[in-house]
C-alpha cells in the first residue's frame, strides 16, 4: 500500500514497502526570505530511512540544502535533480542522479520520469512521474499551465494553487488534460500571501464531466493509495 504525507507547500513523502521518497523536503530551518504563514508539521530528525530525494528546482521554498544534505548522507539515499541543484550539494557523486525533462532513471527499484515544468524563477524546473509497482504518482512541480500534461498519464497528480503558477480555473484545466484518478492541490498553504481555496477547486472539479476524486490535505495529513 502506497502512503502519502504533505507537510505543506510542495513537500511530499511518499512511502512504499523499502521506497521512501521525499520530493522538494524543507523545513523551518530553510534560507527562504519569503514569510511562513505556519510551521512545517515535521523535521528531518522525525523522517527516517530515507531511500530517494527528488528536488524540482533550486529556489530556497523547494530546496533546503542543508536538510537535503543531512538526510542523504544519514540514510545513503540518492538525490535526483538537474545538474544546477545537484552542484550546490555537497554529497558523494555516487548518490546525485542528474536528470532532464523527458528522461527516466531507475534509482533503489523506482522508476522515475522527469517532466517538463514552467517556472521563470528557476533554471531547469522540473515535474516528476514516480511508478511504484504500477501506481503512478505525477508530481507537476512549480509550473503554469502547458500543453506537456497533455503527454503524462498518472494515477495520481499533485498540482499547485498558486499566485506563482496556476490559479484555480489553469488548475482545472490541467486536470482536465491529466484526467487522473485522484489530484491532490499543493503550495497554496505556507508562503502563499494570496488566498487560494481547494474547497473552491474541489467543487469545480465535482461540478464538471470529470470522474476524478479531489483530495485536499492539510500540512501533516496523510493518505492512503
Amino acid at each position: 500500500m502506497v502512503e502519502l504525507f504533505y507537510y505543506g507547500h510542495s513537500f511530499f513523502q511518499i512511502k512504499d514497502g523499502a521506497s521512501n521518497i521525499l520530493i522538494d523536503p524543507i523545513f523551518d530551518s530553510s534560507k527562504t526570505d519569503q514569510k511562513k504563514l505556519m510551521k512545517i508539521p515535521t523535521s528531518p530528525s522525525k523522517i527516517k530511512k530515507v531511500s530517494l530525494i527528488l528536488l524540482t528546482n533550486e529556489t530556497p521554498e523547494h530546496f533546503d540544502k542543508e536538510a537535503v544534505q543531512e538526510i542523504a548522507l544519514r540514510d545513503n539515499a540518492c538525490v535526483v535533480g538537474h545538474d544546477v541543484v545537484l552542484q550546490k550539494l555537497n554529497l558523494p557523486r555516487t548518490q546525485k542522479v542528474p536528470t532532464y525533462s523527458n528522461s527516466e532513471v531507475n534509482v533503489k527499484g523506482v522508476k522515475v520520469t522527469s517532466k517538463t515544468a514552467h517556472f521563470p524563477k528557476s533554471f531547469y524546473p522540473l515535474g516528476y512521474l514516480i511508478d511504484l509497482n504500477g501506481t503512478k504518482i505525477y508530481h507537476a512541480g512549480v509550473t503554469s499551465l502547458h500543453d506537456s500534461f497533455e503527454k503524462v498519464s498518472a494515477d495520481v497528480a499533485l498540482l499547485p494553487l498558486s499566485s506563482k503558477t496556476m490559479d484555480v480555473v489553469d488548475a482545472v484545466r490541467a486536470t482536465k488534460i491529466l484526467k487522473p484518478t485522484r489530484v491532490i492541490p499543493m503550495q497554496y498553504d505556507i508562503f502563499e500571501s494570496k488566498k487560494f481555496d481547494p474547497v473552491d477547486f474541489k467543487k469545480r472539479i465535482e461540478d464538471s464531466v470529470l470522474k476524478t476524486q479531489t483530495v485536499i490535505l492539510s500540512p501533516g495529513q496523510k493518505f492512503k493509495l
